[in-house]
């Protein structure tokens, strides 16, 4: 089945939680942020600005600056963290924190929620690489500051910045028929700013890969197979900006995207004939301005189309998926010394129609949340309460967060959270009705209760952190036998996961510019309610470990970096009968600066050097063996290396 969210989808709630930093024209003073709090920059993988106590780890584009790493790729570098992708090259990439479900980790883009009325997660693979700037991923229970979904997670992508004289522009191509083009450029004027940028990616797809035929066997009895229909093309168009507006700021998004790609589907049930296209667009606009000292309105409202068609021979025919949303908000903001006091409202509605949920459906939704986050003895001691009550069609629930931060001796930190959220079963769930997939309209929402606790160290050199986390997920809805060729879903599941995060990255070290990158995380996600074999099993799909370390130089006119991936057994059925092996991959590249100003650096990247075919994701997918990919890429500003 294809589920409507599994692309890049529904703008419908929130915008711009952290709204771009403008850039002056010349001879103009900068014009200031609407948020009081300050934004961090760097090319470090710093705490979230919008909420210090937070778990959180913010991936900077620029560290990796000319290599093939997708939105995917990026984010997979962070702990807690797992992304699958199904079959790799421009397919499906989902994401996993803290062992929630692709359903219950909200997927942002500049705030905006990704994730439509259809559910099933969002598609990181549909967000051009070529957009970004950073990444900030919230790792527990967030609802009571992203919204209703945020089970395990949050994962923001921020786009690239609106500063007048700006480009850049990128060229590659690689192995499998892979290649990619992507530019911007940033222009304005005396209290104005706008970005125009484009991006095209597509592939072949066709790897060559090691398949066992009789994984039951203590030996493999691997079958040598080439991935087919796995070609994919994507491309869209991104225009952003602000302008000052009286005594406001006004600030607006707009963006085109499709997406068209084979669906290869497992290489137990391949589909040779199945395939998705999918075209969407939306438009956002928002206006802050100061009401007093200290006290500040933003309002906005956002709105999409989109559709989606799925080709499936199992099924018979092309499933046509049409999906509507809009959103209106307001949020005050009141700098009061110690306090920073927000409290807002939103309202909107989504409908979706297509075949199998029994005619069109419609729902509205609400929202109002409040915050604070006060700042005590000297700010080395920080509590950050919030609290946010939402409804959605018939579904209404309270979402709730206290965190805390507190510094110990010069850069050394102590920060911990709590929270509580929970999430609407989406109209698939509820009412689609697709082969043999049978709805259920008795669902109720799913729930989650985490906490957590980090020592973090942050100076000049660097940041290293070392947590504890612990998850419980309860009224899971999974898919049973509802007859004997049918399934169904129901709120069946419950788990316990708890682990360990660890992440350290070094700031560029001597002349010579060595950086060092590591971020490993252990995880148990225990079942606890289920059929007596699957009780405190593994869930499937959730390997208990995961590591990414990086080694890099850069002196300046070149570059060379190193890299290990290593992801640990997982199961693939809830009884941990069958399992997919621990995945060990190596990938290397570098760069050299062909030209100062305007730059100018050609860059050669390698994945999975040991060119092993017999990789596969945590449901099975093969990955690709050795891949090269070769990029020439330009920019207006001289860089110095990374």
């Amino acid at each position: 089945m294809i589920r409507r969210g599994t692309a890049l989808a529904g703008l419908t709630v929130l915008w711009l939680l952290v709204p771009p930093r403008p850039a002056a024209a010349d001879g103009e003073p900068p014009v200031p942020p609407l948020m009081t709090l300050p934004e961090v920059v760097v090319i470090l993988p710093r705490a979230a600005p919008s909420d210090p106590t937070s778990a959180a780890t913010v991936v900077e584009a620029g560290r990796f600056a000319g290599e093939p790493k997708d939105v995917a790729s990026l984010v997979a570098t962070a702990p807690g963290v797992a992304v699958q992708e199904y079959g790799g090259l421009g397919q499906l990439a989902t994401v996993s924190v803290r062992g929630a479900a692709a359903d219950g980790v909200k997927v942002l883009l500049d705030g905006l929620p990704l994730d439509t009325a259809a559910g099933g997660g969002v598609d990181l693979s549909s967000i051009p690489r070529g957009w970004v700037d950073r990444i900030e991923i919230v790792r527990g229970a967030e609802g009571a500051r992203y919204g209703a979904g945020a089970l395990g997670g949050v994962v923001n992508v921020i786009t690239r910045q609106a500063a007048a004289g700006d480009w850049s522009a990128r060229l590659s191509g690689g192995s499998f028929g892979s290649y990619s083009a992507a530019a911007d450029t940033g222009f304005g004027g005396a209290g104005w700013g706008s970005l125009l940028a484009a991006s095209l990616d597509g592939t072949g797809g066709g790897f060559p890969y090691r398949w066992n035929t009789l994984p039951s066997l203590p030996t493999p009895a691997w079958d040598e197979r080439v991935r087919a229909n796995n070609a994919s093309r994507s491309g869209g168009l991104l225009a952003k900006g602000w302008a000052r507006a009286g005594a406001g700021r006004l600030d607006w998004l707009a963006l085109l995207s499709e997406t068209d790609r084979g669906l290869a589907g497992p290489p137990a049930d391949l589909t040779p004939d199945d395939s998705m296209r999918e075209r969407r667009a939306l438009a956002a606009v928002r206006y802050g301005r100061a009401l007093a000292r200290g006290l500040e309105l933003t309002a906005g409202a956002d709105g999409r189309v989109e559709g989606l068609d799925a080709t499936q021979a199992a099924l018979g025919g092309t499933d046509r998926q049409l999906d509507l949303a809009g959103t209106g908000r307001a949020e005050l903001r009141w700098d009061a010394g110690p306090h920073l006091v927000l409290a807002g409202l939103s309202a909107g509605a989504e409908r979706l129609s297509a075949g199998g949920l029994g005619g069109a459906r419609s729902r509205a939704s609400g929202a109002a949340w409040a915050g604070d986050e006060l700042l005590l003895l000297d700010g080395r001691l920080r509590l950050s309460p919030a609290v946010r009550g939402e409804s959605l069609g018939r579904f209404a629930g309270l979402s709730g967060k206290l965190g805390a931060s507190a510094g110990l001796w010069g850069p050394l930190a102590l920060r911990a959270s709590a929270g509580r959220t929970w999430r609407a079963p989406s109209f698939g769930e509820l009412f689609l009705e697709q082969g043999p997939l049978k709805p259920n309209p008795d669902l109720r929402p799913e729930q989650a209760l985490s906490a957590d606790a980090a020592l973090r160290l942050d100076g000049r050199l660097g940041l290293a952190s070392l947590g504890v986390f612990g998850s419980l997920y309860d009224d899971l809805i999974v898919y049973v036998p509802a007859s004997v060729d049918r399934v169904k879903p129901v709120n069946q599941a419950r788990a316990w996961v708890r682990g360990l995060e660890a992440e350290a990255a070094t700031a560029p070290l001597g002349p010579a510019g060595l950086t060092a990158q590591l971020s490993w995380t252990w995880l148990r996600a225990e079942t606890l309610r289920g059929a007596p074999e699957e009780l405190h099993r593994d869930v499937p799909h959730r390997a208990r470990q995961r590591l990414f370390a990086r080694l890099g130089v850069a002196p300046g006119a070149w570059e060379l970096h190193a890299e290990v991936h290593y992801v640990g057994r997982q199961w693939l059925d809830p009884r941990n009968q069958t399992a997919v092996p621990a995945a060990l991959a190596f990938h290397a590249g570098g760069g050299v600066r062909l030209w100062r100003r305007p730059e100018l650096w050609l860059q050669v990247d390698a994945r999975n050097l040991a060119d092993d075919r017999t990789l596969q994701n945590g449901f099975g997918y093969p990955l690709p063996g050795r891949s090269w990919t070769v990029t020439l890429r330009a920019n207006s500003q001289t860089t110095g290396g990374r």
